[in-house]
């Protein structure tokens, strides 16, 4: 009597779980009794599956007693990886609605190489509801949909069988339901209205980026709106939006898209890393990183894009998550120095992880979350990465605006410390002239010396702080010639008795210009004025570097171009510099009336004026003559070339030594002796 207890306990316990058991699987496990829609999972648990590995099976080949043998589908959905078999799958249906006779049997994806789906009735009738290959245009859809969708009849209470025949060269994964018309266009209401939220999104994105780019001509913003663009046509392609609206008639495309607008996407997403985050500039070894990976990415796509698709699309997953492994990489190591420059870039590469991540896990690893749809939250996470990319972007600008403006205050104070110099620098200069005219021999030398420079120097700095100026000099050179003339200034103002006669502070310098520096100061002093007459100018550099008297050398210089300039009509200038055995020649080349032999002997004497040269320029007769003091008392050699028909060359021969650093200007006399 026990054991009888425990059989009937036994029997009863397997009546109730069958009664528990879902309604079709009562009677035949591989029957869906459709009362309403059935899901992706409820469909996808009554699929039995077969791989045609040589595509040699047809529709009527694979139903019927001689029919090869089918399993039952290993998962929720249909996933047989990146295989290139021909898959079968068989679904048997039976209408259990009370009205309902119209159905859609709902492939949801945009596009495959190759699907057909046919119906087979009970007495073994085949109809083909799809048949889809890779020369079908959007038009030959049976329902203009985004993705593929094929309607069926099927009257209540009647049995058919639904078999579906596909390849795909991406990931065979593909999600499959069967819907009502009305939950159909429910679902259909909810997928429009979440892609156009997205594509509204990313398009309001892309559209201030590129205002931004036409107006401020960054082009960090062209890299911008060339990512966001593919990330927008990519998920449209993956909707089927754009087969349907962009290249309806370009099925062949269609098929390649995801290939072209990946790379598209990534390559930009590079370009908007090494632009945002100035890696050439800060990290170089990253620079060449991402370079190396935008490289690696487009040989892989040249190199199997006709050989190998299926397996260029099976790399194309993995490189999307090591591309943005990388660019967060690049993130992180830029954030280390520069946190504040490159946070907002930081943040979107860590939102793009997300759709990364989710990508991978559903095409490589067949695993999709179930607390939100992929694509959703691919969607959001995209959303994400591009609103802090644009962030990054304008804050980046605003940085480089912010910087601007600090450095043209910086500029401006420049500049007004260089006019409040030279005002200083007039004063003097002033002083300077009442000075002389109580003063001896002497004391006409320097202002000789002043005058030409004082005035040559003033036309440069005009011509510096003047809007109108195309080009603007050298301010180190500038500051060569203002500390040469303050020095002078100075030092002849030392020289003067008169008690309140301030003296000019002369910047601090570690060491006095070199041969190189003093001829460029000299030079770019007299460039105003020479271009004032029309007069060309040019400095030539024919030998290296020297250590020189820097202020005796000056003087010469500038008293030699100064003559050059005032008694040339037309033509050029040339101040060169020349290697001379162990040491160095320094030539001033002019086009006027030339200065050769006796003349050029008579105007080495002082107050002494050629007779042709008193109605071309006004002069004092001092010029060679101050030139010549200095370089004797330099130890250098002041000689004319004899050989020119035109023009004037004189030439400073400099010995190969440390020649005293002396002026060599005449003692001074005071005004009351």
């Amino acid at each position: 009597m026990g054991g009888g207890r425990r059989w009937l306990a036994l029997v009863l316990g397997m009546l109730m779980t069958l009664l528990a058991m879902p309604a079709g699987a009562t009677a035949d496990r591989t029957a869906l009794i459709l009362t309403g829609p059935a899901d992706i999972e409820t469909t996808g648990r009554h699929f039995d599956y077969l791989l045609d590995q040589d595509w040699s099976l047809r529709p009527q080949d694979v139903i019927g007693p001689a029919a090869p043998a089918m399993q039952p589908l290993p998962g929720r959905v249909p996933d047989f990886g990146y295989t290139t078999a021909h898959i079968w799958l068989r679904l048997d249906l039976v209408n259990q609605t009370a009205d309902v006779d119209a159905w859609r049997f709902f492939i949801q994806a945009n596009f495959t190489q190759q699907i057909a789906v046919y119906r087979v009735a009970t007495d073994g009738t085949i109809a083909t509801l799809l048949n889809l290959t890779t020369d079908s245009p959007f038009s030959a859809r049976p329902i203009d949909f985004p993705q593929m969708v094929a309607p069926f009849d099927l009257s209540p209470g009647e049995r058919a069988t639904l078999l579906v025949a596909y390849y795909s060269q991406g990931s065979s994964r593909i999600s499959m339901s069967v819907e009502t018309p009305d939950s159909f266009a429910a679902r259909s209401r909810v997928q429009e209205a979440k892609n156009y939220a997205f594509y509204g999104m990313m398009g309001v994105l892309a559209l201030m980026a590129g205002v931004a780019l036409l107006v401020l001509g960054q082009p960090v913003f062209g890299a911008y709106v060339a990512y966001v663009l593919s990330v927008l046509v990519y998920v449209a392609h993956a909707d089927g939006v754009a087969f349907q609206y962009l290249w309806p008639n370009w099925p062949q495309f269609n098929s390649m898209a995801s290939i072209v607008l990946g790379s598209c996407g990534l390559v930009s997403a590079a370009a908007f890393a090494m632009m945002v985050l100035q890696t050439r500039r800060y990290h170089p070894a990253m620079h060449r990183i991402l370079l190396t990976m935008v490289g690696a990415l487009l040989l892989v796509d040249v190199t199997l894009w006709a050989a190998a698709p299926q397996l260029l699309k099976q790399l194309l997953v993995i490189m999307i998550s090591v591309c943005t492994l990388t660019l967060v990489a690049a993130g992180l190591v830029a954030a280390r120095t520069r946190f504040r420059a490159v946070r907002f870039y930081l943040f979107a590469w860590l939102a793009g992880l997300i759709p990364a991540v989710l990508f991978t896990a559903r095409f490589v690893l067949g695993f999709e979350p179930s607390f939100i749809a992929p694509y959703d939250g691919i969607r959001l996470a995209l959303v994400a990465d591009a609103l802090m990319m644009g962030l990054a972007v304008f804050d980046g600008y605003n940085q480089q605006r912010q910087a601007a403006l600090e450095e043209t205050l910086a500029q401006a104070q420049r500049n007004l410390a260089l006019g409040e110099r030279l005002a200083v620098l007039e004063e003097r200069y002033e002083q300077v002239k009442s000075t002389a005219r109580r003063r001896e021999e002497s004391v006409k030398d320097t202002v000789h010396d002043l005058r030409q420079p004082m005035h040559a120097l003033r036309l440069s700095l005009r011509q510096m702080f003047s809007p109108q100026t195309a080009g603007t000099p050298d301010i180190g050179q500038v500051e060569t010639a203002l500390s040469y003339m303050e020095k002078l200034v100075a030092d002849r103002l030392a020289d003067t008795p008169q008690a309140d006669a301030p003296t000019v502070a002369e910047p601090e310098r570690q060491n006095e210009p070199r041969l190189h520096a003093v001829l460029r100061g000299v030079v770019d002093m007299f460039a105003a004025e020479a271009a004032a007459k029309g007069l060309g100018l040019r400095l030539a550099l024919a030998t290296g570097d020297a250590d020189v008297a820097a202020y005796p050398l000056m003087r010469v210089v500038a008293n030699l171009l100064s003559n050059a300039i005032k008694y040339t009509g037309e033509g050029r200038i040339v101040v060169a510099l020349r290697r001379e055995g162990a040491g160095h020649r320094v030539e001033v080349h002019d086009a006027g009336p030339g200065l050769r032999g006796a003349a050029f002997e008579r105007a080495l004497r002082r107050n002494e004026r050629l007779e042709r040269d008193r109605l071309t320029a006004e002069g004092s007769g001092l010029g060679l003559a101050v030139v010549k003091e200095i370089a004797d008392a330099n130890g250098w050699h002041l000689t004319s070339c004899a050989d020119r028909q035109t023009g004037a060359s004189i030439r400073l021969h400099l010995p190969a030594r440390h020649a005293e650093r002396t002026d060599g200007a005449r003692p001074t006399v005071s005004a009351n002796e």
